[in-house]
């Protein structure tokens, strides 16, 4: 059960259970996480009034994880090229399950939840830097790599081996570099 002083569960506790839910496969339901806080269904509601505010959080509190770990590779501040360098960085280096897959969580909720997915990442995504079309393509295929690692792995797919790993991140990273605008 999760809990503080008096016995009280705060929110990110609870969006901590939600993305626990979402880790072993279950969907994310109110229920269900009333099940894994140790809760009510009325004492999760409580915090997360329907399934839809909950699912907006879950979101939320996934997209402040990976941007924790993106500020610690490339400052808020810092510039286009160097918050793409950190996203691929993450994408590829990065610890990704079934959770990181929340904007897909609800289909009735998918537009939503990609449209706050893309509004707080977009600024790592490389989208700002301006340049010619061949070096935006490097900056596209770098980003779509990253992607695509990040994805894979969320779905648990093997799609890199341990030894192609350090490899694969420097050409990603090469493609970074290529379409740098200096």
């Amino acid at each position: 059960m999760v809990g503080t002083l008096f016995g009280m569960a705060t929110k990110p506790e609870l969006l901590d259970r939600a993305i626990d839910v979402l880790r072993r496969g279950d969907a994310l339901t109110l229920d269900a996480v009333a099940r894994e806080a140790g809760l009510t269904k009325p004492g999760l509601v409580h915090h997360f009034g329907t399934k839809e505010i909950l699912t907006v959080a879950v979101v939320n509190h996934i997209i402040d994880r990976w941007e924790a770990d993106l500020v610690t590779r490339a400052p808020e501040h810092a510039a286009p090229i160097d918050k793409l360098r950190a996203y691929v960085d993450y994408a590829l280096t990065g610890d990704f399950d079934a959770s990181d897959l929340a904007l897909l969580a609800d289909v009735n909720l998918r537009e939503r939840l990609s449209a706050l997915w893309a509004q707080r990442l977009t600024p790592w995504l490389g989208t700002e830097v301006g340049t010619d079309a061949a070096s935006r393509a490097s900056l596209r295929a770098a980003r779509l790599l990253a992607d695509g690692a990040w994805f894979n792995a969320a779905l648990g797919i093997p799609t890199v081996r341990d030894d192609e790993r350090s490899v694969l991140r420097a050409i990603a990273l090469q493609l970074v570099n290529e379409g740098d605008p200096q």
